[in-house]
């Protein structure tokens, strides 16, 4: 099961906010009412930026302690929370499996973000409709002036 590091724990062990891993086994316990509860989930981080050996753990393996937090919310009609990644949360990983929502994307730079981090386009998948003329009518004005604006920089500086 995939997984992404959500704090930074241990940054030396590169358990760091951001990371990428999979779920390599766990310990528990049985809690106050009975039921099991997790101590210790192993994460095996996926392509870390160094080695790390923890003895008596195969490599690339990390522990993760139990912590709490506190989460509030409501489930109308029975929906049930799933895991979700804001576009900007995104920037920077590449994806095999790039499942993207699109309809609230209100930016072609959002647009650009969410599609852009998928490695094919035969393994994206839109989840809803959308309009279109996000993509289609160009950039907005101001981002337009921003990037003119850099050009001219550019010149300026002798930059290519």
């Amino acid at each position: 099961m995939p997984i992404m590091i959500r704090h930074n724990d241990a940054t030396e062990l590169c358990i760091t906010k951001g990371q990428e891993g999979f779920v390599a086994g766990w310990d528990s316990c049985t809690g106050p009412h009975g039921k099991e509860v997790l101590l210790t989930l192993f994460v095996e981080l996926d392509n870390p930026p160094k080695d790390i050996q923890i003895p008596g753990l195969p490599l690339n393996v990390v522990p993760i302690p139990r912590s709490t937090t506190t989460v509030r919310y409501t489930l109308p009609n029975n929906i049930l929370p799933n895991f979700a990644m804001t576009d900007y949360g995104s920037q920077g990983k590449s994806r095999k499996f790039n499942v993207v929502d699109l309809t609230y994307c209100y930016s072609t730079q959002l647009y650009y973000t969410c599609l852009l981090q998928g490695t094919s386009a035969a393994n994206t998948i839109i989840l809803q409709c959308f309009s279109e003329k996000c993509i289609t009518l160009g950039i907005e004005d101001y981002l337009q002036q921003e990037f003119r604006e850099l050009e001219m920089l550019n010149n300026i500086m002798g930059v290519c």
